[in-house]
């Protein structure tokens, strides 16, 4: 009996994270959505006070907001994005959603890469990584 318990206990708890596995990737995407949307209203605040802690404690606010101004000064409004990938990993019951963009912007291209923890169905952005050759020269 006691066996039994402990089996269906350790089955609860190994169970608990998949639902953040499983849907992982659909529970990040609206996250990328709503940074893109704020990146077009120039709302560039609010971005950085939607990302989690790990995030902030990696780059300053100041800097972080000056990145996303460079952004929209030298590539100028978004125009269109495509998800050419993505990966999903569950390490000690955390889920860790990848997401890799092609996006097009008025003057110019770029790779957008954002990683996003999933705890408990709900979305952080907790790192974002943007690659253009286009920003660089400009």
């Amino acid at each position: 009996m006691r066996f039994w318990l402990v089996s269906l206990v350790f089955l609860a708890v190994s169970l608990s994270g998949c639902s953040d596995t499983i849907d992982g990737k659909g529970i990040a995407e609206p996250e990328v959505a709503r940074f893109h949307e704020n990146l077009k209203r120039r709302d560039f605040d609010t971005m950085y006070a939607a990302t989690g802690d790990e995030f902030k404690s990696n780059a300053p606010k100041a800097k972080v907001v000056a990145l996303f101004a460079a952004i929209d000064r030298k590539l100028g409004p978004l125009r269109e994005t495509r998800q050419i990938n993505w990966n999903v990993n569950t390490h000690n019951l955390v889920t860790t959603v990848a997401l890799v963009y092609q996006s097009r912007f008025e003057a110019g291209e770029a790779t957008e890469t954002f990683t996003v923890r999933v705890r408990n169905g709900t979305p952080e952005l907790i790192a974002y990584n943007i690659s253009s050759l286009d920003m660089l020269i400009k």
